[in-house]
């Protein structure tokens, strides 16, 4: 669910940042800042780059579920683990006021978009019941040490954190059949 969460707000933000400047290619890519060389891949060069730069597990989780049922049996599963992911969204334009340009675009876009739930994104991909967006405050001396980490040098970006993405394998620990009648007559 990892990848199809950030797959599908690549999409979505890619769709609003091409309608709000009226362009027809695409701007937003899903990518590593830079290849296992240390160079900027060519994919990135003049667009907004979405990297997953942390991922932790969720420990207010919750500890039910775990069942499922179907119209003749019910399935017990292991309970989904959360996590919370966060993305770093940077602008790598050759001009640095289109940098600027295309992130206030895009904390515009998460402004108005505080969290997609079928509500609101009714193509929320199966398997994502929400995605929670929040700005990750982060002192320089943080962002410094991420961008050295990275191995990149420093664009104009923020650092998201979405919140509850949960990640269930679906494997079936056991079956058994499901109540299909009741009565309210006592026998004897």
């Amino acid at each position: 669910m990892i990848g199809v969460s950030l797959e599908y707000i690549r999409k979505v933000l890619d769709q609003s940042l091409m309608t709000h400047f009226g362009m027809e290619a695409s701007v937003v890519v899903l990518n590593n800042l830079v290849d296992m060389n240390g160079n900027s891949p060519q994919k990135n060069q003049n667009k907004l780059v979405v990297t997953l730069v942390n991922l932790e597990y969720e420990i207010n989780k919750q500890f039910y579920g775990g069942q499922r049922q179907d119209a003749a049996q019910i399935s017990r599963t292991n309970p989904a683990v959360c996590f919370n992911l966060d993305i770093l969204v940077s602008a790598n334009f050759d001009e640095y006021s289109e940098a600027l340009k295309f992130l206030t675009a895009t904390i515009g876009f998460f402004q108005e978009n505080l969290s997609f739930t079928r509500a609101n994104h009714p193509a929320l991909p199966q398997g994502i019941s929400t995605l929670q967006f929040e700005i990750e405050n982060s002192p320089s001396g943080k962002t410094h040490n991420l961008w050295t980490a990275l191995g990149a040098k420093y664009l104009p970006s923020m650092i998201y954190k979405i919140r509850h993405v949960s990640v269930l394998s679906g494997q079936i620990k056991g079956a058994f059949a499901a109540v299909q009648d009741t009565s309210a007559v006592a026998q004897p």
